[in-house]
Formats: structure tokens, C-alpha cells, sequence
């Protein structure tokens, strides 16, 4: 019942997502501007080499991850978005409004019993 209403772990990724999204960017540019180079290589190459296949392969694989994480990881905005949209519910939302409606009321009736405490 104490438990946080959001993770710290939550936070902290989403404030590291950005530099994780940037170095999947860079790193994927780098691996796919490498992996174009070594397959012109490879094709324009008379002769196979078993070896320079398996470094184009791992280099078009290493590429393809690192292009789909830059592309599907979510921004911090959109992380908390997720989140809200996951734990708000229309049962949490009634509950609030009744708990800040009540609170309303007897600040209002301490406000009330002030006011004519002072004019007495």
C-alpha cells in the first residue's frame, strides 16, 4: 500500500532513453553506412570469399537491429503517455473527484465556521 505511483526505474529510463535513441542513430548510420560499402565490395568481387560474406551478414544484421531500435523506441513524452494511459482508469478518475469534492466541502465549512468565529 506504500508503494511509489511511479517506478523510479520508469523515470530513469525514460530520462535515458534520448542518449539510447541517439547512440542507436549514430551506431546504426555508422553499421549500415558500413555494411553498403562491404556489399558493393562483396558483389563487385570476382571471386567469393566465405569470410567477407559472414562480415556482410553480420554487418546487415548488426545494422537492422540497431536501425529498428533508433526507429521504434519510444520518446520520455511518449513513455509517459503510456504509462497514464495504462494506470488512469475511468474508476481511479471518479474516485479522485469524490476525494477532492469531500476535501472541498470541509475546507469549505472550516473556512465557513472561521469566518463566523471572527464575526462573533
Amino acid at each position: 500500500m506504500n508503494e511509489p505511483i511511479i517506478s523510479p526505474w520508469l523515470i530513469y529510463w525514460a530520462g535515458r532513453i534520448e542518449f539510447i535513441q541517439v547512440v542507436c542513430c549514430v551506431v546504426g548510420f555508422v553499421v549500415t553506412a558500413f555494411a553498403v560499402v562491404a556489399a558493393m565490395a562483396v558483389l563487385t568481387d570476382d571471386y567469393e570469399h566465405d569470410e567477407s560474406v559472414k562480415a556482410l551478414k553480420m554487418l546487415v544484421c548488426a545494422a537492422l537491429i540497431l536501425d529498428t531500435l533508433a526507429l521504434f523506441l519510444p520518446t520520455k513524452t511518449e513513455i509517459f503517455a503510456m504509462y497514464a494511459a495504462e494506470h488512469i482508469t475511468p474508476a481511479n478518475i471518479k474516485a479522485t473527484g469524490e476525494f477532492t469534492g469531500k476535501t472541498v466541502d470541509a475546507l469549505i465549512e472550516k473556512i465557513l465556521k472561521a469566518s463566523k468565529a471572527e464575526k462573533e
